[in-house]
């Protein structure tokens, strides 16, 4: 039987992708999760993408999840006239109007107009500061603020297309975390019951709470994915993790708005606290970049996904190398190698970690679940078998980390396809039972057809004794 690593991939859904033929390719190629990006799908392809990854996951009998990432307030560069790319020379004045519709020129002698369709940058940003264009790829100082025109000066200049993104680094950004676009996207992706919804450009807690108030007004059921990405994210790190089920180290923006020295002592803060949460976590954004027009990633993106996964994380993300890259699928191959390899080397140092990390409070479920992770590992058990009704304890066993395979039976399809986000976990549907004895039996009976167990071999079997969601008291060493 061959094992599934145990970090997830994660991959974006796009042009290159979303077809029957590719999506079984890549689900048999190692995907986990697939992503889809509001920004860039209207509401009919959603529908049609979350048909096509549940009939087909179903086909294949693969626990896949589904994420909805929303959009967020992107603050973009609006229309240029005949939409030509303006160049922004060094020391040039720029003015940035947001007033409506108005169309980005040059007069020719230097002095540059162009237009945003954000109407409240002249609130946020101060004289002094600066604003990135383009990723970060220009920089202007704003000289001053007259609304709704703002003066600045280039600092970094080149060529300027319409469209192109906003970054405002060091400004408190007025703009809510959820659009009106945004709303209309979220009621799309629980209308369509997707796993997760991922919510962009997260400042504090209060915004996830918000999103929180609209599932709940409309019925949905999903984990919400906090993307850490703003600096006032990072400030507010330890009570967006509090109230969201899973963070996701958006390292684009990150790296414009912190700047790029800033990104990797983030991202091992952001995992670590993660874990100690016991909460999934993604690291996304440019992990095999290269690989979205060549056939091979370079040795610092194979190093980069390497030490996300010595650091914990439970998924790493690929966003363009397969939605609109030219190997979708080998970009996928790659990283499982690259986890598989890494994974190898990984296994005796994050036991002994886990081993060492006995301080955290303890009740009935934590004391079961570390009981069973430090009794496979002593007893050389081939297999974890976990029974969950909504996947919280197999959530709480992958966090120990342990090197011993973990299979989590669960009757829940939600809880399924949530398991597919988590490190380790190896989700399997089962039929509900009347009594653990049924669903033990039933277990066994899919352990032996899939050939994870043979007879003799040893499990650490963990359940309830009592049909009571939340209340797992049993650990049990047992030979097939």
């Amino acid at each position: 039987m061959a094992w599934h690593n145990r970090t997830k991939i994660v991959a974006t859904l796009g042009p290159a992708s979303n077809s029957d033929t590719m999506v079984t390719e890549l689900v048999q190629a190692g995907v986990d999760v697939f992503r889809i990006n509001c920004a860039h799908m209207d509401h009919a392809g959603i529908a049609a993408t979350v048909a096509r990854v549940r009939r087909i996951a179903a086909k294949l009998d693969r626990a896949v999840g589904i994420l909805a990432d929303l959009q967020g307030p992107k603050i973009r560069v609006g229309r240029l006239h005949n939409a030509e790319p303006i160049y922004l020379k060094r020391g040039a004045e720029v003015v940035i109007d947001v007033t409506p519709d108005v169309v980005g020129h040059s007069n020719g002698g230097g002095a540059v107009v162009i237009g945003t369709g954000y109407r409240g940058l002249a609130d946020d940003v101060r004289a002094g500061e600066r604003i990135l264009l383009d990723d970060g790829n220009l920089e202007l100082k704003v000289l001053s603020v007259e609304p709704p025109r703002i003066r600045t000066r280039v600092v970094y200049g080149g060529m300027l297309h319409q469209f192109k993104g906003i970054n405002l680094p060091g400004s408190a950004v007025s703009a809510s975390c959820l659009s009106p676009k945004d709303l209309a996207d979220l009621r799309c992706a629980l209308a369509n019951e997707v796993d997760f919804v991922a919510l962009s450009f997260v400042r504090a807690a209060d915004d996830v709470v918000a999103l929180r108030k609209h599932i709940e007004k409309h019925g949905g059921d999903v984990l919400v994915i906090a993307k850490i990405e703003r600096p006032e994210a990072v400030k507010n790190l330890a009570s967006i993790l509090a109230e969201a089920d899973g963070l996701m180290v958006a390292r684009g923006d990150m790296g414009v708005e912190m700047g790029a020295e800033a990104v990797p002592p983030v991202q091992k803060r952001i995992i670590a606290m993660a874990n100690e949460a016991r909460k999934p976590v993604i690291t996304a954004t440019q992990m095999l970049e290269s690989m979205v027009l060549n056939p091979r990633p370079t040795r610092a993106e194979a190093s980069d996904v390497a030490n996300a996964i010595y650091d914990g994380t439970s998924a790493v993300m690929l966003s363009a190398e397969t939605a609109s890259g030219k190997h979708p699928v080998r970009s996928v191959r790659t990283m499982e190698k690259i986890i598989r390899t890494a994974e190898r080397s990984v296994y005796a140092e994050m036991v002994d970690r886990r081993r060492r990390a006995g301080d955290r409070k303890a009740n009935v479920t934590t004391a079961t679940v570390r009981a069973a992770a430090f009794a496979a590992y002593e007893a050389e058990a081939k297999l974890l078998v976990v029974y969950t009704e909504t996947g919280t304890t197999a959530r709480m066993l992958a966090s120990e980390r342990p090197p011993t395979h973990i299979v989590a039976f669960t009757p829940s399809l939600r809880a399924l396809q949530r398991m597919a986000l988590e490190w380790g976990i190896v989700p399997r549907k089962i039929k509900p039972g009347r009594t653990s004895h049924d669903l033990t039996v039933d277990g066994d009976r899919i352990l032996r057809r899939e050939g994870r167990v043979k007879v003799g071999d040893r499990i650490v079997q963990i359940a309830g004794t009592v049909r009571q969601t939340g209340l797992t008291n049993s650990m049990c060493i047992r030979e097939m």
